[in-house]
Protein backbone atom coordinates (compact mmCIF):
# COMPACT_ATOMS: atom_id res chain seq x y z
CA UNK A 1 0.00 0.00 0.00
CA UNK A 2 1.13 3.73 -0.86
CA UNK A 3 0.46 6.99 0.36
CA UNK A 4 1.67 10.28 -0.86
CA UNK A 5 1.47 12.77 2.24
CA UNK A 6 1.34 16.34 0.73
CA UNK A 7 1.57 19.16 3.19
CA UNK A 8 2.88 22.63 1.51
CA UNK A 9 3.15 25.08 4.90
CA UNK A 10 4.71 27.89 4.35
CA UNK A 11 5.11 30.61 7.21
CA UNK A 12 4.86 34.01 4.71
CA UNK A 13 1.82 32.65 3.41
CA UNK A 14 -1.35 34.03 4.04
CA UNK A 15 -4.74 32.28 5.22
CA UNK A 16 -7.68 32.76 2.96
CA UNK A 17 -8.48 36.34 2.88
CA UNK A 18 -5.55 37.53 4.75
CA UNK A 19 -7.11 38.26 7.62
CA UNK A 20 -6.17 35.65 9.91
CA UNK A 21 -4.46 36.44 13.43
CA UNK A 22 -0.31 35.80 12.65
CA UNK A 23 -0.44 33.59 16.02
CA UNK A 24 -2.77 31.30 14.99
CA UNK A 25 -1.92 31.24 11.11
CA UNK A 26 1.57 29.79 12.82
CA UNK A 27 0.34 27.77 15.24
CA UNK A 28 -1.72 26.08 12.77
CA UNK A 29 1.02 25.52 10.60
CA UNK A 30 2.85 24.07 13.42
CA UNK A 31 0.47 21.75 14.27
CA UNK A 32 -0.12 20.38 10.59
CA UNK A 33 3.89 20.33 10.50
CA UNK A 34 4.00 17.81 13.65
CA UNK A 35 1.02 15.60 12.86
CA UNK A 36 2.74 15.00 9.24
CA UNK A 37 5.84 13.95 10.55
CA UNK A 38 4.31 11.83 13.40
CA UNK A 39 2.33 10.36 10.35
CA UNK A 40 5.25 9.85 8.06
CA UNK A 41 7.12 8.37 10.62
CA UNK A 42 4.25 5.80 12.01
CA UNK A 43 3.91 4.44 8.33
CA UNK A 44 7.44 4.13 7.83
CA UNK A 45 8.58 2.25 11.07
CA UNK A 46 5.53 -0.08 11.20
CA UNK A 47 1.66 -1.12 9.43
CA UNK A 48 1.11 -1.78 5.71
CA UNK A 49 1.71 1.80 4.23
CA UNK A 50 4.91 3.34 2.76
CA UNK A 51 4.73 6.75 2.62
CA UNK A 52 6.09 9.03 0.50
CA UNK A 53 6.53 12.93 1.82
CA UNK A 54 5.81 15.99 -0.49
CA UNK A 55 6.67 18.79 0.96
CA UNK A 56 8.17 22.77 0.08
CA UNK A 57 11.83 23.08 -0.31
CA UNK A 58 13.68 24.41 2.80
CA UNK A 59 10.89 24.65 5.27
CA UNK A 60 10.23 23.33 8.30
CA UNK A 61 9.15 20.39 7.31
CA UNK A 62 11.38 19.43 4.59
CA UNK A 63 14.50 19.57 7.41
CA UNK A 64 12.11 17.71 9.77
CA UNK A 65 12.11 14.81 7.02
CA UNK A 66 15.67 14.91 6.73
CA UNK A 67 16.10 14.63 10.07
CA UNK A 68 14.13 11.66 10.72
CA UNK A 69 15.35 10.15 6.84
CA UNK A 70 11.69 10.01 5.79
CA UNK A 71 11.15 8.95 2.31
CA UNK A 72 10.71 12.89 0.26
CA UNK A 73 9.74 15.12 -2.67
CA UNK A 74 10.06 18.58 -2.63
CA UNK A 75 8.88 21.13 -4.73
CA UNK A 76 9.60 24.85 -5.13
CA UNK A 77 5.85 26.03 -5.08
CA UNK A 78 2.73 24.39 -5.64
CA UNK A 79 2.46 25.16 -9.04
CA UNK A 80 6.13 23.72 -9.93
CA UNK A 81 6.00 22.26 -13.25
CA UNK A 82 8.62 20.10 -12.51
CA UNK A 83 7.80 19.13 -9.10
CA UNK A 84 4.39 18.10 -10.96
CA UNK A 85 6.40 15.88 -13.42
CA UNK A 86 8.67 14.20 -10.66
CA UNK A 87 5.06 13.29 -8.90
CA UNK A 88 3.74 12.11 -12.18
CA UNK A 89 6.39 9.44 -12.84
CA UNK A 90 6.41 8.38 -9.22
CA UNK A 91 2.70 7.63 -8.89
CA UNK A 92 2.44 6.10 -12.10
CA UNK A 93 4.62 2.97 -10.95
CA UNK A 94 1.67 2.03 -8.27
CA UNK A 95 -1.39 0.57 -9.40
CA UNK A 96 -3.36 1.84 -6.39
CA UNK A 97 -2.63 5.16 -4.34
CA UNK A 98 -4.13 6.99 -1.40
CA UNK A 99 -3.07 10.90 -2.00
CA UNK A 100 -3.89 12.61 1.43
CA UNK A 101 -3.27 16.56 1.98
CA UNK A 102 -2.58 18.05 5.57
CA UNK A 103 -3.86 21.59 5.22
CA UNK A 104 -5.28 24.44 2.25
CA UNK A 105 -1.83 24.98 0.96
CA UNK A 106 -1.79 21.26 -0.23
CA UNK A 107 -5.18 21.05 -1.90
CA UNK A 108 -4.79 22.28 -5.30
CA UNK A 109 -1.81 19.49 -6.11
CA UNK A 110 -3.43 16.51 -4.36
CA UNK A 111 -6.43 17.51 -7.05
CA UNK A 112 -3.99 17.97 -9.89
CA UNK A 113 -2.35 14.82 -8.88
CA UNK A 114 -5.80 12.71 -8.72
CA UNK A 115 -6.71 14.11 -12.12
CA UNK A 116 -3.64 12.52 -13.49
CA UNK A 117 -4.28 8.70 -12.16
CA UNK A 118 -6.87 6.18 -14.16
CA UNK A 119 -10.21 6.45 -12.87
CA UNK A 120 -10.76 4.05 -9.58
CA UNK A 121 -7.20 3.79 -9.21
CA UNK A 122 -6.39 6.63 -6.32
CA UNK A 123 -8.22 7.67 -3.17
CA UNK A 124 -8.31 11.93 -2.25
CA UNK A 125 -8.50 12.81 1.25
CA UNK A 126 -7.54 16.05 2.99
CA UNK A 127 -7.13 16.74 6.81
CA UNK A 128 -7.31 19.97 9.30
CA UNK A 129 -6.51 19.37 12.61
CA UNK A 130 -7.33 23.37 14.01
CA UNK A 131 -9.00 24.95 11.40
CA UNK A 132 -10.76 24.58 8.06
CA UNK A 133 -10.16 26.76 5.34
CA UNK A 134 -12.10 29.82 4.21
CA UNK A 135 -15.79 29.39 3.35
CA UNK A 136 -14.68 29.94 -0.26
CA UNK A 137 -12.14 27.43 -0.61
CA UNK A 138 -14.19 24.98 1.42
CA UNK A 139 -16.65 25.13 -1.62
CA UNK A 140 -14.19 24.96 -4.40
CA UNK A 141 -13.11 21.88 -6.20
CA UNK A 142 -10.43 21.63 -4.64
CA UNK A 143 -12.40 20.30 -1.69
CA UNK A 144 -15.53 18.77 -2.86
CA UNK A 145 -13.39 16.40 -5.19
CA UNK A 146 -12.25 14.63 -1.58
CA UNK A 147 -13.50 11.40 -0.99
CA UNK A 148 -12.56 11.53 2.84
CA UNK A 149 -12.05 14.61 4.99
CA UNK A 150 -10.26 14.11 8.52
CA UNK A 151 -11.25 16.67 10.75
CA UNK A 152 -9.11 17.60 14.13
CA UNK A 153 -12.24 18.89 15.97
CA UNK A 154 -16.12 19.48 16.28
CA UNK A 155 -15.60 23.22 15.37
CA UNK A 156 -13.82 21.99 12.08
CA UNK A 157 -16.31 19.70 11.13
CA UNK A 158 -19.42 22.08 11.77
CA UNK A 159 -17.37 24.85 9.87
CA UNK A 160 -16.91 23.11 6.95
CA UNK A 161 -20.70 21.74 6.79
CA UNK A 162 -21.67 25.53 7.33
CA UNK A 163 -19.50 26.46 4.30
CA UNK A 164 -21.05 23.58 2.45
CA UNK A 165 -24.45 25.04 2.81
CA UNK A 166 -24.08 27.60 0.53
CA UNK A 167 -22.90 26.27 -2.67
CA UNK A 168 -23.56 27.18 -6.31
CA UNK A 169 -26.45 25.93 -8.53
CA UNK A 170 -24.86 22.38 -9.74
CA UNK A 171 -22.77 21.60 -6.94
CA UNK A 172 -23.67 19.16 -4.41
CA UNK A 173 -22.14 18.73 -1.15
CA UNK A 174 -20.08 15.32 -0.04
CA UNK A 175 -21.94 12.63 2.39
CA UNK A 176 -21.63 13.17 5.90
CA UNK A 177 -19.84 9.74 6.04
CA UNK A 178 -16.58 11.89 3.83
CA UNK A 179 -15.75 13.41 7.76
CA UNK A 180 -13.72 11.64 9.70
CA UNK A 181 -12.87 12.67 13.03
CA UNK A 182 -8.79 12.57 14.03
CA UNK A 183 -7.91 14.55 17.50
CA UNK A 184 -4.53 15.71 16.91
CA UNK A 185 -1.73 14.43 19.10
CA UNK A 186 1.30 16.23 21.27
CA UNK A 187 4.76 15.68 21.85
CA UNK A 188 4.67 14.05 24.80
CA UNK A 189 7.19 11.71 25.46
CA UNK A 190 9.52 15.40 25.18
CA UNK A 191 7.04 16.24 28.04
CA UNK A 192 7.68 13.39 30.38
CA UNK A 193 10.03 14.43 33.18
CA UNK A 194 13.26 12.69 33.20
CA UNK A 195 14.73 11.10 36.51
CA UNK A 196 18.14 12.38 37.38
CA UNK A 197 20.86 10.82 35.55
CA UNK A 198 18.95 8.18 33.57
CA UNK A 199 17.28 10.29 30.52
CA UNK A 200 14.25 7.80 31.03
CA UNK A 201 10.51 9.02 32.00
CA UNK A 202 9.81 9.39 35.74
CA UNK A 203 7.72 6.33 37.87
CA UNK A 204 4.11 8.58 38.42
CA UNK A 205 5.21 8.68 42.09
CA UNK A 206 7.67 10.75 40.96
CA UNK A 207 6.20 13.51 39.32
CA UNK A 208 5.99 16.97 41.01
CA UNK A 209 2.57 16.68 41.49
CA UNK A 210 2.80 12.96 43.32
CA UNK A 211 6.32 13.46 45.00
CA UNK A 212 4.67 14.03 48.73
CA UNK A 213 2.00 17.20 49.12
CA UNK A 214 3.90 20.25 47.39
CA UNK A 215 2.06 22.97 49.79
CA UNK A 216 3.88 20.85 53.06
CA UNK A 217 7.10 21.17 51.26
CA UNK A 218 6.98 24.76 50.51
CA UNK A 219 9.27 27.28 52.73
CA UNK A 220 11.24 30.60 52.26
CA UNK A 221 11.50 30.87 48.30
CA UNK A 222 9.56 27.77 47.48
CA UNK A 223 5.92 28.32 46.37
CA UNK A 224 3.41 26.26 44.96
CA UNK A 225 3.11 26.86 40.81
CA UNK A 226 0.77 27.30 38.38
CA UNK A 227 1.59 26.93 34.98
CA UNK A 228 -0.14 27.56 31.23
CA UNK A 229 0.84 27.92 28.02
CA UNK A 230 -0.06 29.89 25.00
CA UNK A 231 -0.93 32.38 27.89
CA UNK A 232 -0.63 35.71 25.60
CA UNK A 233 -2.81 34.83 22.52
CA UNK A 234 -6.17 36.29 22.20
CA UNK A 235 -8.98 34.18 24.13
CA UNK A 236 -5.72 32.63 26.02
CA UNK A 237 -8.16 33.43 29.49
CA UNK A 238 -4.91 34.89 30.83
CA UNK A 239 -6.81 38.29 32.54
CA UNK A 240 -9.52 35.22 34.00
CA UNK A 241 -6.61 34.40 35.26
CA UNK A 242 -5.11 37.32 36.73
CA UNK A 243 -8.67 38.05 38.31
CA UNK A 244 -8.68 34.67 39.81
CA UNK A 245 -5.37 35.50 41.36
CA UNK A 246 -6.61 38.27 43.13
CA UNK A 247 -9.48 36.59 45.00
CA UNK A 248 -6.33 34.05 46.04
CA UNK A 249 -4.26 36.96 47.21
CA UNK A 250 -7.35 38.15 49.44
CA UNK A 251 -6.96 34.56 51.49
CA UNK A 252 -4.61 34.74 54.35
CA UNK A 253 -4.46 30.97 54.69
CA UNK A 254 -2.81 29.49 51.89
CA UNK A 255 0.75 28.60 51.57
CA UNK A 256 2.77 30.85 49.16
CA UNK A 257 1.81 30.79 45.49
CA UNK A 258 2.53 31.68 41.62
CA UNK A 259 1.51 31.53 38.48
CA UNK A 260 3.79 31.50 35.39
CA UNK A 261 2.61 32.13 32.07
CA UNK A 262 4.50 30.92 29.52
CA UNK A 263 4.55 31.55 25.34
CA UNK A 264 4.61 34.55 23.42
CA UNK A 265 1.93 37.40 22.21
CA UNK A 266 0.45 40.43 21.38
CA UNK A 267 -0.95 40.90 25.05
CA UNK A 268 1.59 41.25 27.52
CA UNK A 269 0.96 44.54 28.20
CA UNK A 270 -2.51 43.92 28.74
CA UNK A 271 -1.61 41.32 30.70
CA UNK A 272 0.19 42.96 32.80
CA UNK A 273 -1.45 45.87 33.23
CA UNK A 274 -4.21 44.06 34.99
CA UNK A 275 -2.41 42.31 37.33
CA UNK A 276 -0.82 45.52 38.63
CA UNK A 277 -3.70 47.02 38.82
CA UNK A 278 -5.33 44.20 40.97
CA UNK A 279 -2.21 44.11 42.90
CA UNK A 280 -0.87 40.38 41.96
CA UNK A 281 2.16 41.33 39.39
CA UNK A 282 4.71 40.17 42.38
CA UNK A 283 2.91 36.63 41.85
CA UNK A 284 2.84 36.79 38.17
CA UNK A 285 5.82 35.28 35.82
CA UNK A 286 4.88 36.48 32.56
CA UNK A 287 7.64 34.36 30.18
CA UNK A 288 8.28 33.60 26.53
CA UNK A 289 8.10 30.03 24.85
CA UNK A 290 10.24 27.58 26.94
CA UNK A 291 11.37 23.77 26.68
CA UNK A 292 8.51 22.68 27.91
CA UNK A 293 10.02 19.94 29.51
CA UNK A 294 12.18 22.19 31.95
CA UNK A 295 8.98 24.73 32.22
CA UNK A 296 6.82 21.71 33.29
CA UNK A 297 9.62 20.60 35.79
CA UNK A 298 8.91 23.57 38.01
CA UNK A 299 5.16 23.98 37.91
CA UNK A 300 2.35 21.69 40.74
CA UNK A 301 -0.61 22.36 38.68
CA UNK A 302 -1.55 23.51 35.49
CA UNK A 303 -4.39 25.79 33.81
CA UNK A 304 -5.81 25.76 30.49
CA UNK A 305 -8.39 28.65 30.84
CA UNK A 306 -9.21 29.58 27.64
CA UNK A 307 -12.00 29.27 25.04
CA UNK A 308 -10.60 29.41 21.77
CA UNK A 309 -12.29 27.05 19.05
CA UNK A 310 -8.99 26.52 17.10
CA UNK A 311 -6.70 26.26 20.59
CA UNK A 312 -3.43 24.50 20.30
CA UNK A 313 -3.61 20.95 21.33
CA UNK A 314 -0.60 21.28 23.97
CA UNK A 315 -2.15 24.12 25.51
CA UNK A 316 -4.54 21.73 27.55
CA UNK A 317 -2.13 18.21 26.84
CA UNK A 318 1.19 19.81 28.28
CA UNK A 319 0.27 19.58 31.87
CA UNK A 320 -1.25 15.66 31.40
CA UNK A 321 1.64 14.57 29.40
CA UNK A 322 4.06 15.49 33.01
CA UNK A 323 1.12 14.50 35.15
CA UNK A 324 0.10 17.66 36.81
CA UNK A 325 -3.55 18.25 37.93
CA UNK A 326 -5.52 20.09 35.43
CA UNK A 327 -7.76 22.98 35.64
CA UNK A 328 -9.52 23.99 32.68
CA UNK A 329 -12.39 26.14 31.19
CA UNK A 330 -15.38 23.86 29.90
CA UNK A 331 -15.46 25.10 26.58
CA UNK A 332 -16.82 23.02 23.93
CA UNK A 333 -13.11 22.31 22.51
CA UNK A 334 -12.09 21.12 26.12
CA UNK A 335 -15.30 19.44 26.75
CA UNK A 336 -14.68 17.09 23.42
CA UNK A 337 -11.19 16.65 24.15
CA UNK A 338 -11.31 15.07 27.54
CA UNK A 339 -14.67 13.16 26.62
CA UNK A 340 -13.38 9.77 25.44
CA UNK A 341 -11.33 9.60 28.87
CA UNK A 342 -14.21 10.56 31.48
CA UNK A 343 -15.20 7.57 33.90
CA UNK A 344 -18.27 7.04 36.25
CA UNK A 345 -16.86 9.20 39.07
CA UNK A 346 -15.51 11.58 36.23
CA UNK A 347 -17.95 11.88 33.85
CA UNK A 348 -16.91 15.17 32.09
CA UNK A 349 -13.20 13.77 32.07
CA UNK A 350 -10.16 13.72 34.27
CA UNK A 351 -9.70 17.65 35.06
CA UNK A 352 -11.39 20.31 36.99
CA UNK A 353 -13.94 21.90 34.79
CA UNK A 354 -14.51 25.49 35.43
CA UNK A 355 -17.97 28.48 33.52
CA UNK A 356 -15.70 30.21 30.85
CA UNK A 357 -14.42 33.90 31.90
CA UNK A 358 -15.64 32.62 35.27
CA UNK A 359 -12.68 34.45 37.78
CA UNK A 360 -14.43 33.58 41.07
CA UNK A 361 -15.03 29.65 39.70
CA UNK A 362 -11.22 29.65 38.56
CA UNK A 363 -10.13 30.59 41.70
CA UNK A 364 -12.25 28.40 43.79
CA UNK A 365 -10.56 25.20 41.95
CA UNK A 366 -6.98 26.71 42.41
CA UNK A 367 -8.11 26.86 45.98
CA UNK A 368 -8.81 23.83 46.09
CA UNK A 369 -5.83 22.24 44.43
CA UNK A 370 -3.62 24.23 47.13
CA UNK A 371 -5.50 23.01 50.21
CA UNK A 372 -6.74 19.36 49.14
CA UNK A 373 -4.01 16.82 48.68
CA UNK A 374 -6.29 14.19 47.98
CA UNK A 375 -8.34 15.63 44.69
CA UNK A 376 -5.04 16.98 43.77
CA UNK A 377 -3.03 13.17 44.12
CA UNK A 378 -6.44 12.02 42.28
CA UNK A 379 -6.31 14.24 39.81
CA UNK A 380 -2.33 13.58 39.04
CA UNK A 381 -2.86 9.64 38.97
CA UNK A 382 -5.72 10.93 36.01
CA UNK A 383 -3.61 12.78 34.42
CA UNK A 384 -0.93 10.73 33.91
CA UNK A 385 -2.97 7.85 32.43
CA UNK A 386 -4.48 10.32 30.07
CA UNK A 387 -1.13 11.70 28.92
CA UNK A 388 0.15 8.58 27.77
CA UNK A 389 -3.04 8.66 25.24
CA UNK A 390 -3.04 12.27 23.56
CA UNK A 391 0.73 11.94 22.26
CA UNK A 392 1.50 11.82 18.46
CA UNK A 393 1.91 7.97 18.47
CA UNK A 394 -1.61 7.61 19.62
CA UNK A 395 -2.50 9.71 16.44
CA UNK A 396 -0.65 8.35 14.49
CA UNK A 397 -1.69 4.96 15.02
CA UNK A 398 -5.36 5.84 14.55
CA UNK A 399 -4.28 7.57 11.37
CA UNK A 400 -2.83 4.76 9.92
CA UNK A 401 -5.59 2.02 11.11
CA UNK A 402 -8.06 4.31 8.67
CA UNK A 403 -5.83 4.68 5.58
CA UNK A 404 -5.18 1.26 5.72
CA UNK A 405 -9.02 0.73 5.61
CA UNK A 406 -9.84 2.99 3.36
CA UNK A 407 -7.15 1.83 0.71
CA UNK A 408 -8.39 -2.06 1.31
CA UNK A 409 -11.84 -0.45 0.16
CA UNK A 410 -9.99 1.41 -2.75
CA UNK A 411 -8.34 -1.83 -3.88
CA UNK A 412 -11.87 -4.17 -3.38
CA UNK A 413 -14.10 -1.45 -5.40
CA UNK A 414 -11.89 -1.23 -7.81
CA UNK A 415 -11.19 -5.40 -8.50
CA UNK A 416 -14.91 -5.49 -8.23
CA UNK A 417 -15.53 -3.07 -10.99
CA UNK A 418 -13.14 -3.25 -13.78
CA UNK A 419 -9.83 -5.09 -12.55
CA UNK A 420 -8.69 -5.45 -15.85
CA UNK A 421 -9.35 -2.17 -17.13
CA UNK A 422 -6.08 -0.30 -15.30
CA UNK A 423 -3.30 -0.11 -17.12
CA UNK A 424 -0.33 -2.66 -15.83
CA UNK A 425 1.51 -0.71 -13.39
CA UNK A 426 4.28 -1.48 -11.26
CA UNK A 427 2.95 -2.51 -8.28
CA UNK A 428 6.24 -3.05 -6.06
CA UNK A 429 5.12 -0.87 -2.74
CA UNK A 430 8.37 -1.27 -0.85
CA UNK A 431 9.90 0.60 -3.67
CA UNK A 432 11.11 4.48 -2.85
Amino acid sequence: MRILLIALQCQSAGHGDGKADPAAQARRIRTEEDQTIALARAMRDGGNIAPMLVCRKGMRLHRLAQEFSLPCMTVGSPGSLWGLLRLWRWQRRFRYLLIQTVGEEAMPLGRRLLRLRPAGSALLGHAFFLRPPDAAICRSKDMLTAQRILYGSDHVRQRLLEAWQDLPQGQSAPPCDVLEHLAPGINSESMYLDSPGTGQPQPPDAYPACSGDPVAEVSGRQHFIFGMADSLVPRSGAQTVVRAMAALWQRADLPPWEVRMLGSGPRFAEVLDEARNLGVASRLCLLADQEPAEALRHCHAWLAPGNAPDEAPETLWQGCAAGLPLICSANPLHEERLAPHASPDWPKGPAVLVPMNDAQALARAMIDILQNKELRMELARRSQALGRQVGWQHMATQGCTMFEGWLRGLETAASARQPAALSPQRTDDHEV
